[in-house]
């Protein structure tokens, strides 16, 4: 009684990542069936695909469906079941359970058996591409000599503390659950595998995914703290897996470019007060803001916010509030929206408050309405009572802030959290 079958984990070969990165991800590996093991051996070149012939993957040989290929290597391996001219049939159970997928499958050999009661594997090291594994099923995989896997080229520019540099080159395989962890695994690795992995530490994280037909999505993040790698590395694969979960037609990821810049030390600040120069304004002139930070130390510096009025804002009551993007971005209208389509999803990510600036905000209470990702200020009696009439539901929301001006500050030495307002009057 109680108990019950299990299934068997897949071992999957890491070839070029520090046991770090297996440590963090290791529970997340094994829920999804993968166990990880560290693999001995140096990068491998991203070969083309080799042209099978009649002694390519015949029954009982070793086979490899990679995940990654280049300087970063996952693979899992197995034996080939039986060879139908161009078909393979191998494994004999799941792999990750994917049913369609696209993951290069490889020739392999077998360096040696890994004696365990509990769970013995072979170590394998995948050897040329020869083509495609298109179904993970309960009874095994299915996969087609001669066809190439669609893959996402990544490249890693890395600075290290001590002014190292490196280029990471490497691919990742196509898929809506695999491609964000994947990434996520990746960019980790990068950024940790020369630096500290204990204590605080600020990672820089730039570049842009690339998607064909349409502008790439921007990446400008800095992270500070003990966990600045898991930030980084998640600034990359969170867009990503909104991209890939959103299944919109001729949605492709041609490529993806990244820097890391990494550094000892984390220097984070909390926005602790604010003071302005006047409180009455007139529509057209510029404010002086003083913001007073505090550091981790305990020291307070101060930074000095101009803000713009702008000259055709009415006569009343306005505040100033300046704010970390993530404390600014709740209130968002880019919160509630459902995208239409794939271009506006994109502007809406490029778009999306970072958490690592300051931004000053200007605006008043007035009526309004937010239509999809869009706020759409003053609007007049007649205008709302058609939005709001009682035949139609869903699509809008009132707003009674209204947003007069938003500027981004331009980053300082330290990461500011925090939210302070200000009142003021625009006299004419």
């Amino acid at each position: 009684a109680g108990q019950s079958f299990q299934p068997i984990a897949t071992p999957i070969t890491f070839t070029g990542f520090s046991q770090e990165t297996l440590n963090v991800f290791g529970p997340q590996l094994l829920q999804a069936g993968l166990m990880p093991v560290s693999a001995v051996g140096g990068s491998a070149a991203m070969t083309p695909l080799k042209k099978a012939n009649e002694t390519t993957l015949l029954g009982g040989d070793s086979v490899s469906m990679q995940l990654t290929r280049g300087d970063y290597s996952l693979a899992a391996a197995g034996t080939v079941t039986w060879r139908d001219g161009e078909k393979i049939y191998a494994f004999g159970h799941p792999f990750l359970s994917l049913g369609v997928s696209d993951l290069p499958m490889s020739e392999s050999h077998v360096v040696t058996v890994i004696p365990n009661i509990n769970n013995s594997f072979k170590l394998a090291v995948p050897d040329a591409m020869v083509g495609t594994m298109t179904q993970d099923r309960a009874t095994g995989v299915y996969g087609k000599l001669g066809q190439a896997p669609k893959m996402i080229p990544v490249r890693i520019n890395v600075e290290t503390s001590r002014g190292q540099t490196d280029t990471i080159n490497f691919e990742v395989a196509k898929d809506d659950f695999l491609t964000p962890l994947l990434l996520n695994i990746t960019v980790y690795n990068s950024a940790v595998a020369q630096e500290r992995s204990l204590g605080d530490s600020t990672v820089e994280v730039t570049g842009e995914i690339k998607i064909k037909g349409e502008d790439p999505v921007r990446i400008d993040r800095r992270f500070a703290g003990g966990q600045a790698t898991q930030f980084a590395a998640a600034a990359v694969a969170v867009p990503v897996n909104a991209l890939m979960k959103s299944r919109f037609d001729g949605m492709e990821i041609s490529g993806i470019e990244l820097n890391l810049k990494s550094g000892d030390g984390s220097k984070t600040a909390v926005l602790e007060k604010m003071s302005i120069d006047r409180t009455q304004v007139r529509a057209g002139e510029t404010v002086e803001i003083q913001a007073f930070a505090r550091t981790n130390s305990g020291k307070i510096f101060v930074q000095k916010i101009p803000v713009k009025i702008p000259a055709d804002t009415p006569a009343g009551a306005f505040s100033i509030t300046v704010g970390d993007g993530n404390s600014l971005q709740q209130s968002s209208a880019t919160q509630q929206f459902v995208p239409r389509d794939l271009a506006e999803l994109i502007q809406t990510i490029n778009k999306i408050k970072l958490s690592d600036r300051l931004y000053a905000q200007t605006f008043r209470t007035t009526s309004g309405a937010i239509i999809g990702s869009n706020e759409m200020p003053n609007l007049p009696p007649s205008v709302l009572a058609t939005l709001n009439n009682d035949r139609t539901a869903g699509g809008i929301k009132p707003a009674v802030q209204t947003i007069v001006s938003e500027m981004q500050i331009a980053p300082s030495e330290f990461i500011i959290f925090g939210q302070q307002t200000l009142a003021i009057e625009v006299i004419k």
